[in-house]
C-alpha cells in the first residue's frame, strides 16, 4: 500500500475497523500521520455510519432511567459487536473504580457522555481509551432536578454537554441551563426562556442537531404533555409536537431515545395496548408496534446488517424487584409479534442495565478540542 496513491489508501483503511487502525499507526510514520489526521478520522466515521458497520452495542450496569433501583453492577460497562452479539467485554473507565452510580448521558460519533455521583462528567471514546473529565461547574445539587444531554454542533465543529437544573417551589419553576464546550474546554450559562417542568430526571437524545428532552407546562401534571428540542448551533429551545396518540388518557410513561440517528418516541399504555414506537424524519411515523406479550418497555435499538430485523431490549415488570428482567431479541420485522432469535451475551452480568448502540471511531477528544486542554482545569487522559 505504500506506492499507492493516498485517495486509493484513504479508500482501503477507511473500511477497515478501529481495531485494526490503531494496528495500522504502527506500520509507518506515514500511515500513522494519516490514520491521526481529522479529514481521514471524518472519512471513516462518515463510511462506518452510511453503511451501519463498526456498531458496538454499549451495556451500563447502571440501571434505565424507567427503574428505581439500587441494584446495579457497580459502575461496569461492557461492550459487544453488535454483528455477533456473542460475548461482552468489561471496559476500562475513568469512573470505573469510583462510588456511587454512573449513568450514560448518550452517545455521539463515538464519544460517550456519562456521569458519576461524586465525580462529575467525563467525555470518553471506548475505542481509543482516550477521556476527558470535564471542569467541575456546580455545588451541591442534591435539592435539585438536574438532567443532561450530550452531542455534536456539525457547524462549529464542537461537542457540547448541556445541563438543566431546575427547582420547583410551588408553581414556579427556577432553572439554570449552561453548556459545556469541548473547544474551549469551559462551561457556560446560557439565558434563554424556559417555561417548561421536568417531571423525570431523565437525560436528553440527540438527534439532528438537537438534544430532547420530555417535559410538560403543567406544574400539575404527572406526565409529560411535549418534546423540546436544544439546537446545538444557535443554542435556542423548540418544540416538537408528540405524535397523535389515539388513547392518550392511557399513557402511562413516555419515552424518547435515538434510532439510526433518528428520534424516535414510545409509550407504556395500560394492558393490553401494544407499545409503538414512532420515529421522527419529517413526520412521525409509527415504525414499530409490539404487543404487550413481549415486555412492559420496549427499547428499539438498531438494525441488522440485512435491515430485516431490529435489535430489541425488553423489559418485564415483576411483582418484586428479583422478577424484573431485561432481555434481549432480534425481531422479524415481517412479524413483529414473534421474536426472531433471543441473544445472550456471554460475560454480561444479569440483572438491571442501561444500553445504548456506539459507533467505534477514531475521533480524538484531544484534537477537537485543540493544544492545551491536558494541565488546564479538565484532565484528559
Amino acid at each position: 500500500m505504500a506506492g499507492l496513491p493516498t485517495d486509493i489508501n484513504i479508500d482501503i483503511l477507511s473500511r477497515l475497523s478501529v481495531k485494526c487502525l490503531l494496528r495500522f499507526k504502527c506500520v509507518s510514520k506515514s500511515f500513522c500521520s494519516l490514520i491521526d489526521s481529522q479529514e481521514f478520522i471524518k472519512i471513516h466515521l462518515k463510511r462506518s455510519i452510511e453503511t451501519n458497520s463498526n456498531l458496538s452495542l454499549i451495556l451500563s450496569g447502571t440501571p434505565a432511567p424507567i427503574l428505581d433501583s439500587s441494584r446495579y453492577w457497580g459502575g461496569k460497562i461492557f461492550s459487544a459487536g453488535l454483528d455477533s452479539l456473542n460475548l461482552g467485554v468489561e471496559l476500562d473507565h475513568p469512573f470505573k473504580n469510583c462510588k456511587g452510580r454512573t449513568p450514560i448521558i448518550d452517545s455521539c460519533n463515538g464519544l460517550i457522555a456519562f456521569k458519576n455521583d461524586e465525580n462529575g462528567i467525563a467525555l470518553w471514546n471506548p475505542s481509543t481509551e482516550e477521556h476527558l473529565i470535564l471542569p467541575k461547574f456546580w455545588g451541591d445539587l442534591k435539592d435539585f432536578m438536574v438532567v443532561d444531554g450530550f452531542g455534536y454542533d456539525a457547524v462549529n465543529d464542537d461537542y457540547k454537554v448541556v445541563r438543566l437544573v431546575q427547582l420547583v417551589i410551588g408553581n414556579v419553576g427556577y432553572t439554570e441551563i449552561a453548556v459545556y464546550s469541548l473547544r474551549t474546554n469551559s462551561w457556560r450559562r446560557i439565558r434563554v426562556d424556559f417555561p417548561y417542568y421536568i417531571l423525570h430526571g431523565w437525560d436528553g437524545t440527540f438527534a439532528d442537531g438537537h438534544v430532547h428532552w420530555l417535559v410538560t407546562n403543567n406544574p400539575e401534571d404527572y406526565i409529560e404533555n411535549l418534546i423540546i428540542a436544544f439546537n446545538l448551533k444557535s443554542e435556542e429551545f423548540h418544540e416538537v409536537p408528540l405524535p397523535h396518540l389515539e388513547n392518550r388518557n392511557d399513557v402511562l410513561v413516555m419515552f424518547v431515545g435515538n434510532f439510526s440517528g433518528c428520534l424516535y418516541f414510545s409509550c407504556l399504555c395500560n394492558y393490553p395496548q401494544p407499545v409503538d414506537i414512532w420515529v421522527l424524519m419529517g413526520c412521525w411515523t409509527k415504525t414499530f408496534s409490539f404487543p404487550r406479550s413481549v415486555g412492559d418497555y420496549v427499547k428499539a435499538l438498531a438494525y441488522s446488517k440485512s435491515g430485516g430485523k431490529v435489535l430489541v431490549d425488553k423489559f418485564e415488570y415483576g411483582e418484586d424487584e428479583d422478577i424484573n428482567r431485561w432481555e434481549l431479541f432480534w425481531y422479524d420485522l415481517q412479524n413483529q409479534g414473534a421474536a426472531a432469535d433471543q441473544v445472550t451475551i456471554h460475560g454480561v452480568p444479569q440483572g438491571c442495565r442501561d444500553t445504548i448502540v456506539c459507533v467505534d471511531s477514531l475521533v480524538s477528544l484531544a484534537a477537537c478540542a485543540g493544544r492545551g486542554v491536558a494541565g488546564r482545569e479538565g484532565r484528559m487522559s
